[in-house]
């Protein structure tokens, strides 16, 4: 998992990376691309983001799949 931003002075939203690039953001905010990637403390996060990845619901193989 790693985080990207959309634009300058947006939240930070949680992503995987995959072979040819990135998965849309875990909260399910469309991007169209993405301005950087870095590693920081999950508080930085965006909440919707965090929140769904903390969920018992959530699989992540299922999540990426729908990106391959």
């Amino acid at each position: 998992m790693i985080y990207l931003q959309q634009k300058s002075g947006q939240q930070l939203h949680l992503v995987y990376e995959i072979e040819n690039g990135f998965t849309q953001p875990i909260c399910g905010f469309k991007v169209s691309g993405y301005r950087m990637t870095i590693n920081v403390p999950m508080g930085h996060a965006c909440k919707r983001c965090t929140k769904r990845i903390n969920s018992s619901k959530f699989n992540p193989n299922e999540f990426i799949k729908k990106f391959l």
